[in-house]
């Protein structure tokens, strides 16, 4: 299990509740750049993890490029490889990640966040 992924996974929650909750649409805004970046956070550190234990150790790269290429290449460290890899792929690829966590942009793009988040932890379950 990896602790840090699972505690961004929970603030991450903790903070879209908060947003669904909340009237004002900025602060509404600020709530959801907080809980697609802590989703996020909480897949990188899983994959992480999972591939760390294999020997690979990614905590020194810096590019999420980098990262992704590493995941292809090691596809069969995971559970749901294909999920995974192309959910990824996407934020990266189109900037979903960037627009949403920095942005606050709503829609299918921080969905996506989300659901990469939940593949991440059924995959360190």
């Amino acid at each position: 299990m990896s602790l840090a992924s699972k505690t961004y996974f929970k603030y991450a929650q903790e903070a879209e509740e908060l947003m669904k909750k909340e009237k004002d649409d900025q602060k509404k805004k600020e709530y959801r750049k907080v809980a697609a970046q802590n989703y996020f956070y909480s897949a990188i550190e899983a994959v992480e993890w999972i591939l760390k234990k294999s020997g690979i150790d990614l905590y020194s790269i810096n590019s999420h490029k980098e990262r992704l290429d590493i995941m292809r290449k090691n596809s069969s460290q995971f559970k749901d490889p294909a999920a995974l890899i192309l959910k990824f792929e996407i934020l990266i690829g189109y900037d979903y990640r960037r627009k949403v966590t920095y942005k606050g942009e709503n829609s299918s793009k921080f969905r996506l966040i989300k659901e990469l988040a939940q593949i991440c932890q059924n995959e360190i379950l």
